[in-house]
């Protein structure tokens, strides 16, 4: 059995490619990078710019703000306030850039993004090209059929507001030992958002909503990665909701205690209300999933419980047998996962 100990926890760092920046200021790179902004289309941001705006004279706008970042001229704007309320009555607060920052921020994401997929872990899951949260789903499933049956259900609170800018840019200069980078990066999530009360600056928290925002998130959270799959644990991570695997009690129950030290000295807790020790013959949720023995189903929002998911998956069935009562256990063990978009 072996523990996290962060401070043994050591990376090999070769082979940083020098041509990054160049590659990232590219004319082409940021004609890629306007292309993606406009597809995802999105509001305008603190200066009033829409899309369609910055289309009408995208050519010279696209040439004046490569020139701008290439000559350390280039300033982010503060971020577009956007309040969002959520189905349990509470708001999700977003922060939109502006397009031109929009634009930077993907033409930068273009090139750090195929760079850091050689570095991340197998155990990650979010934000990341060709992996969904289905793949999660199926991970889960496999470690479940190699014996581990212990589980710890976990789920951050408020990751990104929580996530230290200090830590996040020492995070960031391991990985890619880049000035002109690190004082870009330095500079969005340092930018603010405009409230009603002024442009507010906080020395943490990462915005939800800007481009860059995903890849800064795995990068915090890789050391997490790899100190927990180093050990005899199984993690499965996506974003800030992630399951830890273990073959037996003692193991999880230990495992919960490193984990929340673990994360502590990263600055951030479990949600004590969102994180439970289960196992898969008492089920649990996990990315829009229920898991209960061998089976797994798509589990509504809407439902308050996993009991109450079974109940629903459990009357469907039996609607379908004509009343065939065959027991939910039993039932539910016959069910097959079966990949399904929403």
């Amino acid at each position: 059995m072996t523990s996290i100990i962060p401070n043994e926890f050591s990376l090999n760092r070769e082979g940083y490619p020098t041509a990054i920046i160049d590659d990232f200021l590219r004319l082409e790179n940021f004609q890629r990078a306007w292309e993606k902004v406009a597809e995802n289309r999105g509001c305008a941001g603190v200066d009033g710019e829409s899309i369609d705006r910055f289309a009408r004279n995208q050519t010279m706008n696209i040439y004046q703000l490569r020139d701008g970042v290439a000559q350390t001229r280039y300033q982010p704007s503060p971020y577009k306030q956007v309040i969002i309320p959520k189905r349990n009555g509470t708001q999700r607060e977003l922060k939109i850039p502006t397009v031109r920052d929009r634009i930077v921020q993907q033409a930068l994401l273009n090139v750090l993004s195929p760079f850091m997929e050689k570095t991340f872990s197998s155990a990650s899951f979010a934000y990341r090209p060709n992996l969904s949260y289905l793949n999660a789903v199926e991970k889960v499933a496999e470690w479940r059929d190699r014996g581990y049956q212990w589980v710890l259900d976990a789920d951050i609170v408020k990751f990104f507001d929580n996530i230290d800018h200090r830590r996040l840019l020492k995070e960031v200069r391991l990985q890619i030992d880049s000035p002109r980078i690190l004082c870009l990066i330095k500079s969005w999530i340092s930018a603010g958002v405009l409230t009603e009360e002024g442009v507010i600056v906080s020395q943490k928290g990462i915005p939800q909503g800007a481009v860059i925002s995903p890849l800064l998130a795995n990068i915090y959270l890789h050391e997490f990665d790899e100190l927990v799959t180093a050990t005899d644990l199984k993690l499965v991570r996506y974003a800030d909701d992630f399951l830890v695997l273990a073959q037996t009690q003692e193991r999880i129950l230990q495992a919960q205690l490193e984990i929340i030290n673990l994360l502590e000295s990263m600055g951030l807790m479990l949600h004590t209300e969102k994180t439970q020790v289960t196992t898969f013959e008492r089920g649990f949720r996990f990315l829009g999933h229920g898991f209960l023995d061998k089976a797994i189903f798509p589990v509504d929002a809407t439902d308050v419980s996993l009991k109450s998911a079974i109940e629903r998956i459990f009357g469907l069935i039996q609607g379908r047998n004509t009343g065939k009562n065959k027991g939910k256990k039993k039932v539910l063990k016959n069910l097959l996962f079966t990949r399904r978009k929403f």
